[in-house]
């Protein structure tokens, strides 16, 4: 395998040959509060469900439903736009441009949609992909469509639809820099709600599916059908999973500061029983953040089933459903999560339109690459990687070492013997915490004269945890 300069993730065993007394632990993010709540007029119905986060010309924008306020809880809802300089304060454009309440005081876009993606290779005037169901009410004509935007904030409606169904949701359409093309990622119903996955040659024509499955009319007649089959399922409950439970949202991100990783932020909905079966709400539960973790978008692996971001506690914004936004953004060593989080259920929502001004959008912060880590406790163990190639002359780990504990690398040729002048002995013991540490062998960091020979490394860690690996210049 040759990994050239690229840094790696220990997200599963994809680089693993042998380990000893090593576990991979997931790492929820640190929870930083609201940024955003439901304070002008437009949103004080509330603010969420959904929403996206990407860095744009050095700053960062954010784009999330907003929804004007009525006693019967059914207030017109809208996309609405915010700025930041660095991820954590956060201001509302004016925009002047969609009324709500007899003016157009508010930071609203003139468009709706499920999520907002960055496109890098279209022209200027397509830079901003909104993804936008379309004909609600039309059980024929009714579909997912696109919307393209030079700006971020005026989308002018691309006329074919692309997908003859409206999947409800926080639906995506993203670039994957890998595949080099689109792909995206949307709800299915079979018969509860999972994940599928579409690749798509042409972003603007019609997105393949199998059409040989009979139309899902969920909704009803009057409105188009959902899918189920006709396109692959990439996430869904299993055995290991309560009981009346499902994956709600998908949230996919192709993390962009290492190679072949993906990660995923779902939400998982916990049903409770419908008012028939002894419950107070119809379609109610609890929704929570979990994290799905994978090589290639296509096969995913959850690395635990604790939620990666919880329920907060009784009374807090985000003590009784989430949904994590599209996108991450980074400033230095920490990214960046948004979410939407509520301190009611799904259906008591629904059903009690006095609640419908509730609703908080929060940050919470990850580590660099922070997700997953190789973790060893005490007395320790040892991972040996697969052989693999690199360029570079120098090694680094994102790692934690406890005062009590340490890491040490040796190198392996290809047969596993030890590399002289590389032993575990000669390590410079690792502590602390870097998310750059150069690895040194009696004070020698050089390792380019093994570049592009095939080695191994077996790193032998205790009381720590080790997160990423990069061959660097």
């Amino acid at each position: 395998m040759d990994i050239g300069t690229r840094k790696q993730l220990f997200l599963d065993d994809a680089f693993i040959q042998e380990k000893r007394d090593v576990a991979f632990v997931m790492h929820p993010p640190r929870k930083m509060g609201p940024v955003i709540l439901p304070e002008l007029p437009s949103e004080a119905g509330r603010v969420g469900l959904y929403g996206s986060v990407a860095e744009v010309d050095g700053a960062f924008m954010m784009w999330y439903w907003a929804f004007e306020r009525r006693v019967d809880g059914k207030g017109r809802r809208g996309l609405a736009l915010a700025r930041s300089p660095d991820g954590v304060t956060w201001e509302k454009p004016i925009l002047g441009v969609v009324e709500r309440g007899g003016n157009k005081a508010n930071n609203l876009v003139p468009a709706m949609g499920d999520t907002v993606s960055l496109n890098p290779s279209g022209p200027p005037e397509e830079r901003f992909v909104l993804l936008s169901p379309e004909g609600w009410g039309d059980s024929q004509e009714g579909g997912l469509f696109l919307r393209f935007s030079a700006d971020g904030i005026h989308y002018r409606l691309h006329p074919t639809r692309v997908f003859p169904f409206v999947p409800d949701t926080q639906n995506q359409v993203r670039y994957d820099r890998r595949l080099g093309k689109w792909v995206a990622y949307l709800r299915l119903w079979d018969p509860g709600r999972r994940v599928g996955r579409v690749e798509i040659d042409d972003l603007k024509a019609p997105w393949p599916f199998a059409g040989d499955h009979p139309p899902h009319r969920l909704w009803g007649k009057d409105h188009p059908p959902v899918p189920r089959k006709e396109i692959q399922t990439v996430l869904a409950v299993d055995e290991d999973d309560p009981d009346e439970c499902d994956v709600y949202t998908p949230v996919v991100v192709e993390y962009p500061w290492a190679d072949n990783a993906y990660v995923m932020f779902p939400s998982f909905y916990r049903h409770f029983p419908e008012p028939n079966r002894g419950g107070r709400f119809t379609n109610d539960g609890l929704l929570e953040a979990h994290l799905a973790v994978s090589r290639d978008g296509v096969g995913w692996s959850r690395p635990s089933r604790r939620p990666y971001i919880a329920l907060g506690p009784e009374g807090a914004p985000d003590s009784k459903m989430m949904f994590v936004f599209a996108g991450l953004v980074r400033t230095g060593d920490e990214i960046h999560h948004y979410y939407c989080g509520y301190d009611v259920t799904h259906g008591q929502y629904a059903g009690t339109p006095e609640l419908h001004h509730k609703g908080a959008i929060c940050r919470a912060v990850q580590r660099l690459d922070g997700f997953v880590s190789l973790s060893a406790g005490v007395p320790g163990g040892d991972v040996t990687t697969v052989p693999l190639t690199f360029a570079g002359s120098h090694l680094e780990l994102n790692i934690v070492a406890a005062a009590t504990g340490e890491c040490c690398v040796e190198l392996l040729d290809e047969e596993g013997a030890v590399i002289p002048g590389y032993e575990y002995e000669a390590c410079d013991p690792i502590y602390g915490d870097s998310t750059h540490h150069r690895v040194s062998w009696r004070g020698r960091d050089d390792v380019g004269a093994l570049a592009s020979q095939t080695i191994q490394l077996r790193i032998l860690l205790a009381n720590a945890d080790v997160y990423a690996f990069q061959f660097v210049e």
